[in-house]
């Protein structure tokens, strides 16, 4: 594991992070993706999430349901960048109380916690709105990407 994510998480609370995508996913056809990396770059984290969706094949999606969680950690930034299709039924406000959801764990330190809160919140939206179906297929590693 990478200095920098080493520094925000164990392997076990990666593990529990990819166990957290795998339940949140046995309710949705929707798929869930965390990217972390050092530093944004000149970019905003909003760019650099949408960067990685694309690169990460996201927006190929059977129904364009997917959801990735962007971490820059040395410069603490954080996107959430989702499909088109998510984001025609989440209510308006919905990406922004993940992100205070999240934002709230990472001030006391609990960055894994955070985390895992966002991907439950994502995974009971995309639930709601993508149930999973008796032939669904994971179409998307469950795996963090990292950069």
């Amino acid at each position: 594991m990478s200095d920098y994510v080493h520094s925000i998480l164990s392997e076990s609370q990666e593990q529990a992070l990819i166990d957290a995508i795998i339940q949140a996913e046995l309710h949705t056809s929707g798929e869930i993706r965390i990217h972390l990396e050092k530093t944004t770059g000149k970019s905003s984290a909003q760019k650099r999430a949408k960067q990685w969706f694309g690169k990460l094949n996201m927006h190929k999606t059977t129904e364009k349901n997917g959801v990735l969680f962007y971490l820059a950690i040395e410069d603490r930034k954080l996107a959430l960048w989702a499909g088109e299709g998510i984001n025609k039924k989440v209510p308006t406000n919905f990406w922004h109380e993940i992100i205070d959801l999240m934002l709230n764990e990472f001030k006391k330190g609990h960055f894994s916690e955070g985390l895992i809160a966002g991907v439950e919140k994502t995974g009971k939206a995309l639930g709601e709105f993508f149930p999973r179906q008796d032939d669904d297929t994971d179409e998307l590693s469950n795996e963090i990407s990292k950069s």
